[in-house]
């Protein structure tokens, strides 16, 4: 039996119900089952598991994250990827970067490219150089290896809950796309949760990705991301419809 419904909020250490399976966010005692994290509960097919609110970042492979570079070698580029774990592009990786690179991930444009033309192609990367980079492989300790890197130039970045990203992303990349269209900003949203932002309405961007963060675990959100946005920017905006 079920003593909460689908999207409660509940903390570590509340109820969830008799007898009812669960993944390792809840725990069983004497056929009782609660949560062992805060966030919010989802029910699927009486199967209980729990959102976390927040946590750090775990690197996963096939992530695109947002990263700086903190050194450089002749062997390998080292990416903090806001986490406690590390993680690194190899220098032989950064040959034929361009060939390799899959238009599904990024479009290559002017805001996001860069040259690797050198005999070494590090060479093209600084200490504190911006990147968004694919992660390719994640090791027994989370240590992760980093692909196809570029270059982020201008704009600024911003910081959010990476267990937030999924509501900033929305389904299908609604959210996400619907920000875009309406701000006419340049958005690239960091697995890790690192946002790139770019822009003439990048404040605007900022305050919209700050109201996604707090009511990130409630109904409703997207039309109340649209109608903030409708309402800040007036007529500058072209009509659209989420569906």
């Amino acid at each position: 039996m079920l003593k909460v419904k689908d999207r409660d909020l509940v903390i570590a250490g509340q109820l969830i119900g008799d007898d009812i399976r669960h993944d390792l966010s809840c725990f069983r005692e004497d056929g009782r089952v609660f949560s062992s994290i805060k966030g919010m509960i989802t029910l699927n097919r009486k199967r209980a598991r729990i959102v976390p609110s927040n946590g750090v970042y775990l690197p996963k492979e096939g992530d695109v994250i947002i990263g700086v570079i903190t050194s450089t070698n002749t062997h390998r580029l080292s990416v903090d990827i806001n986490s406690p774990y590390p993680g690194s592009i190899l220098v032989e990786d950064l040959m034929g970067n361009s060939r390799d690179f899959k238009k599904s991930d990024f479009k290559k444009s002017s805001w996001n490219s860069q040259g690797n033309s050198r005999d070494d192609p590090s060479e093209d990367y600084n200490i504190g150089d911006v990147v968004s980079a694919k992660i390719s492989a994640v090791d027994e300790i989370y240590s992760s290896k980093l692909i196809r890197p570029w270059k982020l130039k201008g704009g600024l970045i911003i910081d959010v809950n990476p267990k937030r990203i999924p509501r900033v992303v929305g389904k299908r990349r609604s959210m996400l796309n619907m920000i875009k269209e309406m701000t006419g900003c340049k958005i690239i949203v960091g697995q890790n949760g690192k946002i790139w932002i770019n822009g003439e309405k990048t404040d605007l961007v900022i305050r919209t990705m700050r109201k996604i963060e707090r009511e990130a675990q409630t109904s409703g959100l997207t039309n109340r991301i649209e109608a903030m946005l409708n309402n800040e920017l007036g007529g500058e905006s072209k009509s659209r419809r989420i569906e």
